[in-house]
């Protein structure tokens, strides 16, 4: 899911991305010959063979319009589009290296600087980065990829025996941010309805998973007990939120609540999610092998992205998003082996991660385009999403001391909930197009989502990778010891640490 929020500086004039033939000057850009009528997002495409994709534009001269760049046939100025999101992204990973902060930061704030770059100088050569529908769809790609990685490296076994913790550190950040946010609407918002607090408190309970696991992975920690945690609660957390989203969204636009069809919506997707865990544990292994050993090189290929766009296609169905689909393909197809051309057998994450490195990061620079900074330059907004800030932020701190699992590190979980990008900002979007969100409270939401996804990561590996001394395993006890500093020093070794 991706959001699109049209630049305030834009005009009436449009720019022409246009193909080698003739076209018409006066022409419907609204309907196909047959007179079906096709629009996207503000976006015309006719059904002409000599037809132009239409993209609104700040207004400015040829030269400010990337030197006529974009004036080519529509399938160049994707590739070019590409090349640019890839070369901003590497750009911005090896940036935050230097610095040493998470990669996926460097990635965030070069969609930011890009998305953004008209504010300070007037020129919008980057604004397709709002305005070509082919690059939603590729952002689309890139979080269904991360997914489908997450769940390659992901045993669903480990996860279930950090369950109780994942579902109190759910709770904990679904009840101490609506706790919050009712503060913040009682102070701060007494005059708005009920709907625009229950959307304040949605985008409060949200959760970036997206940042969370691309730092994770980055650090090499996607098997830690943290991580586990975070990933499963990150899991719950989505699908309450979906139901809630479903729910307020109805109560928005018709004035009633539906209980009946937000039961029978999460009554599917549990179920779904419950088939999908229960055939990875009974039958993974099993599925794995089979198509290892029986299957030739090309049908694994066939099967491996048949199953993954067939179950993100369903869990969009059942009402839950895409991305949890993608996560349920790769726990069903983390076991599968295809052999390289020197005859050696690969593992489904050799096999994924080369389009991982490249699809993932143009998903970050995407979803960081969409934060607009010009939010930042009205101060109601401004203080109003610093507050939302401060709550959003306490709020998931609170789940540090929901984890009951000895050994966790409390403090990187909480910071690891604390991020927001991509599911707070279409809740933000679908609030604002049906009323519930003024401008203001849409642009300190945005605010909100700036300041967190790119404070938290860096945080996060902080507080992943503090200094600690380990003790040997079978180091000596210490001579002289009496019995309690024995038994203490005994069970500090069994922690691993001092």
């Amino acid at each position: 899911m991706s959001v699109t929020n049209s630049s305030p500086s834009m005009d009436n004039r449009r720019v022409q991305w246009e193909n080698p033939l003739p076209v018409s000057e006066e022409r419907d850009t609204t309907t196909w010959p047959d007179g079906a009528g096709y629009t996207a997002d503000g976006l015309g495409v006719d059904g002409n063979t000599g037809g132009a994709l239409e993209l609104p534009s700040a207004g400015f001269e040829d030269v400010k319009t990337g030197l006529g760049l974009w004036r080519t046939d529509p399938s160049d100025s994707i590739l070019l589009a590409i090349v640019i999101i890839i070369s901003a992204a590497k750009l911005g990973e090896i940036v935050a290296k230097r610095l040493g902060i998470p990669q996926v930061v460097g990635e965030l704030v070069m969609g930011i600087i890009l998305g953004n770059i008209y504010l300070f100088s007037g020129w919008d050569f980057f604004n397709f980065l709002h305005e070509m529908p082919f690059l939603k769809i590729l952002s689309g790609i890139g979080a269904i990829v991360l997914l489908l990685v997450v769940g390659i490296n992901t045993d669903l076994r480990a996860m279930l025996k950090v369950g109780l913790s994942a579902l109190l550190v759910t709770l904990g950040g679904i009840l101490a941010p609506v706790g919050l946010g009712c503060l913040i609407s009682y102070f701060l918002l007494p005059g708005a309805s009920l709907n625009t607090h229950l959307f304040l408190m949605a985008i409060l309970c949200t959760s970036s998973v997206a940042i969370k696991l691309k730092v994770f992975d980055e650090l090499g920690k996607l098997q830690s007990i943290e991580a586990r945690i975070s990933i499963a609660s990150a899991v719950l957390n989505e699908i309450i939120l979906l139901l809630f989203l479903a729910a307020i969204v109805g109560i928005t636009t018709s004035g009633r609540f539906s209980a009946v069809h937000v039961a029978v919506t999460g009554a599917i997707s549990v179920a779904f999610l419950i088939g999908l865990g229960m055939v990875s544990l009974w039958f993974g292994e099993s599925i794995g092998d089979l198509v290892t050993r029986r299957c030739p090189e090309g049908i694994k290929i066939f099967i491996i992205v048949v199953a993954c766009i067939g179950l993100t296609y369903l869990a969009e169905m059942v009402g839950l998003a895409t991305i949890i689909g993608a996560f349920g393909a790769g726990l069903l197809l983390r076991y599968v082996k295809t052999k390289s051309l020197t005859g050696k057998y690969r593992s489904m994450d050799e096999l994924v991660r080369p389009t991982y490195l490249v699809i993932v990061p143009i998903f970050f620079v995407i979803a960081g385009a969409q934060v607009r900074l010009e939010s930042f330059m009205d101060m109601d907004a401004v203080l109003l999403g610093l507050s939302i800030t401060g709550a959003a932020v306490l709020g998931k701190l609170f789940c540090s001391f929901c984890v009951v699992e000895r050994g966790a590190n409390r403090l990187a979980i909480g910071i690891a909930m604390v991020a927001r990008l991509e599911v707070a900002l279409v809740i933000a979007s679908v609030g604002k197009s049906v009323g519930a969100l003024s401008d203001t409270l849409f642009s300190a939401a945005t605010i909100m989502v700036a300041i967190t996804a790119i404070m938290s990561p860096p945080l996060m590996k902080l507080a992943l990778t503090r200094a600690k001394e380990f003790v040997p395993e079978k180091a000596p006890v210490p001579y002289g010891l009496g019995n309690e500093s024995r038994k203490k020093f005994l069970m500090l070794r069994q922690l691993g640490r001092r």
